[in-house]
């Protein structure tokens, strides 16, 4: 195991409120991912992220992925959403898409990938089982404060029960 993983910081687990997203998205398979969606979060940042009027909390802002039912890696693809946090659904440029997260209890780890040696994904995934936890629903989410690139660093959100 890589010295670095002792400085990850301990999961934790928290509520949060139902919150509204607006952003682009882009559909994905596991092996095309490191391609696809650092393209889709520079494109948001760089491009489209100007054009969403009811953005709040900035500067964050949120990678979301979305697995469908019963998903399977290896064979299916999923979706990945670049987007903020909005007030509300007015003034949405036409090319965006909404999504409502519901209220949820959260696994959530910092992650900086200048400091830590390991993926947050499995670790937090193990950790989650190792606490008692079950993962529901076929989502999560990242976020950022603010984005800055691929080496930003982020707080990864995993629902559970």
């Amino acid at each position: 195991m890589s010295e670095q993983i002792s400085t990850a910081v301990e999961p934790k687990v928290v509520k949060k409120s139902n919150f509204k997203v607006v952003g682009t998205y882009c559909q994905t398979m596991m092996d095309e991912r490191n391609v696809k969606i650092p393209r889709l979060m520079e494109r948001f940042h760089t491009s489209k992220l100007h054009e969403v009027k009811n953005r709040i909390n900035r500067p964050c802002s949120i990678g979301m992925f979305v697995d469908p039912p019963n998903w399977n890696e290896d064979t299916e693809s999923f979706y990945w959403i670049a987007a903020v946090e909005v007030d509300s659904y007015e003034k949405i440029p036409q090319d965006m898409i909404t999504k409502t997260i519901p209220a949820h209890t959260y696994a959530v780890i910092e992650y900086d990938p200048s400091v830590h040696d390991f993926d947050p994904y499995p670790y937090l995934h193990k950790w989650i089982k190792e606490k008692g936890y079950t993962p529901v629903d076929s989502f999560g989410f990242e976020v950022y404060h603010p984005y800055t690139g691929s080496k930003t660093k982020y707080s990864l959100y995993l629902p559970i029960e």
